[in-house]
């Protein structure tokens, strides 16, 4: 899968330190992992409308963070990076739902740091011509893009360290490849 852009909402110069850094590289390596067909060398994706599933692309991002160290599903979020020492986990989530969905991540994310939970997240989202091909309604950047300002409102927030959005997208359309399933076999992509 291809990483496309990586929108930071909040940085209190977190973002300079070496806890984002071990969490940026392991998101856009998990990003990078994610391959279709499986085996394949990149990410090619059945082209057509609503198309194609959005949970086992999030499955197999999530498996990826898992080998890297990382913790499924804690606190509500998809996975998070727990530190050595005193700075606070970095969480993750990848949309899956609709725009409401995406807006309840941002969220939660946002809750997250106001209640001292997390250091700070990213939620991954498709653009939106990836999110042309994926399950009908599922959040986009396109959808959130007007909020934005909203959330770079909570910068100097006590709490908020670290807040961003990060676009993917596939590498090319394939008519060839088979759709990937509506199910939840996340693995396969790997």
């Amino acid at each position: 899968m291809k990483f496309v852009e990586w929108h930071v909402l909040v940085d209190d110069g977190f973002g300079a330190t070496p806890e984002f850094a071990q969490a940026e590289r392991d998101i856009l390596q998990g990003i990078d992992a994610i391959k279709w067909p499986p085996g394949g060398s990149d990410f090619r994706l059945h082209p057509g409308k609503n198309l194609n599933g959005v949970k086992p692309i999030k499955e197999a991002f999530v498996d990826y963070l898992e080998l890297q160290g990382w913790s499924p599903e804690f606190a509500r979020f998809d996975a998070h990076l727990v530190y050595t020492g005193e700075t606070l986990p970095f969480a993750v989530e990848w949309e899956t739902g609709n725009v409401s969905s995406s807006h309840r991540a941002i969220n939660r994310l946002g809750l997250g740091m106001q209640e001292g939970r997390i250091s700070g997240g990213v939620l991954v989202l498709p653009t939106y011509d990836l999110y042309w091909h994926l399950t009908d309604r599922v959040g986009n950047f396109r959808e959130l893009e007007p909020y934005l300002s909203i959330w770079r409102g909570w910068n100097g927030l006590p709490g908020f360290h670290y807040l961003a959005i990060v676009t993917v997208e596939h590498d090319q359309l394939d008519g060839s490849v088979p759709v990937i399933g509506k199910g939840t076999d996340g693995r396969a992509l790997l």
